[in-house]
């Protein structure tokens, strides 16, 4: 069977929005991918830096004037948080959240930034890892859409995939919700969906229909 070319008239005959809470959706063949808009740069990595730079140079000239170590040393200390704070502030200004979701491996990849250290990561979860998917409300009253997953020593994580969904989203929301619960497995594949094919999703890499679990 010809999953790109069922694929694409699914897609035609059942569009989906181009933009849900904080991500843009986009379909390319056989996958789904969400990706959030880069931040605008924010001024306090700047004036990290900037203190740090400050700092490291007044250090220079106390010790180049021949007074005691104590105050250069804590100048360089101090120009070392600095900078180690503009890194950090970098990386946390400049996070960004992608989802793949890929219905001819049966996986779902994960792009995101550590909260604590900043580092982007990346995880791929097959289907039949993921365990569940939900909303919750966020501090500021809107939705996000989160997706519960078993890795390694069989504990279970929570990453977002959508954040900061609005009220006048709701629809979109809980339809791409019913989408994906049916491709992991979870529920029913609805009939609305992209992706609904004789209630079964094609899975490519055997080239026959894979019955929902």
């Amino acid at each position: 069977m010809n999953f790109v070319g069922t694929f694409r008239q699914a897609l035609e005959a059942h569009p989906a929005p181009k933009r849900l809470g904080d991500v843009a959706l986009r379909f390319e063949p056989s996958m789904l991918v969400g990706e959030t808009s880069l931040p605008p740069r924010s001024i306090k990595p700047t004036l990290a830096w900037l203190g740090g730079v400050s700092c490291a140079l007044f250090a220079l000239m106390t010790l180049m004037r021949g007074d005691s170590l104590e105050l250069p040393v804590l100048l360089a200390g101090l120009a070392a948080v600095g900078f180690g704070l503009g890194v950090w502030l970098e990386r946390i200004d400049r996070r960004r959240r992608a989802f793949v979701v890929n219905f001819a491996t049966n996986s779902l990849r994960l792009d995101f930034v550590t909260p604590i250290a900043g580092q982007p990561k990346t995880l791929i979860v097959h289907f039949d890892l993921v365990s569940g998917l939900g909303f919750y409300r966020q501090a500021d009253g809107r939705l996000c859409l989160t997706v519960d997953f078993v890795m390694g020593n069989r504990s279970v994580f929570r990453e977002v995939m959508v954040g900061s969904i609005g009220e006048q989203e709701l629809e979109d929301a809980h339809r791409l919700h019913r989408v994906l619960k049916g491709a992991f497995g979870l529920g029913e594949v609805p009939a609305d969906s992209p992706f609904f094919e004789q209630d079964q999703f094609v899975d490519a890499g055997r080239g026959a229909p894979r019955p929902l679990r």
